[in-house]
């Protein structure tokens, strides 16, 4: 039974990633991680492992992913460091055992294209996800 840590949960891509996943697993395979204690709750309340941190608080994302074999990673807005915030989470699954992980990019290939922070950004992460082995 695969268990999975979705990011971003409150989001818009978070939520719609687990209104999907609610038709296919049970919610007691999903776990989701809020900054807000009362999204925390109502997680909790449909039966999801929901926790409160958020990417800057290292040890809240390795809380959340005891037990969990994969992480979602929803790529952080742009109120942060959102590399720092991202290699935290990296660095986190890496540590806590890990064995895959999905990563919200961009769908370019070529790093010349658009050429703006946010896609730079992106391309950035996933040199870091594949160097991180995960």
């Amino acid at each position: 039974m695969e268990k999975i840590l979705v990011t971003g949960a409150t989001g818009h891509l978070g939520g719609a990633v687990i209104e999907n996943l609610l038709k296919k697993i049970a919610p007691n395979q999903i776990s989701v991680i809020t900054r807000n204690e009362e999204k925390r709750k109502d997680f909790a309340s449909k039966g999801l492992n929901a926790f409160l941190g958020n990417y800057d608080d290292v040890a809240s994302l390795e809380n959340a992913m005891q037990g969990v074999d994969a992480v979602l990673l929803i790529s952080a807005g742009d109120q942060g460091d959102r590399m720092q915030e991202h290699k935290n989470v990296v660095d986190a699954a890496k540590k806590t055992g890990l064995k895959s992980i999905a990563y919200t990019s961009r769908c370019l290939r070529d790093r010349t294209t658009l050429v703006n922070k946010l896609m730079q950004e992106h391309f950035e992460t996933e040199d870091y996800i594949i160097a991180s082995g995960l």
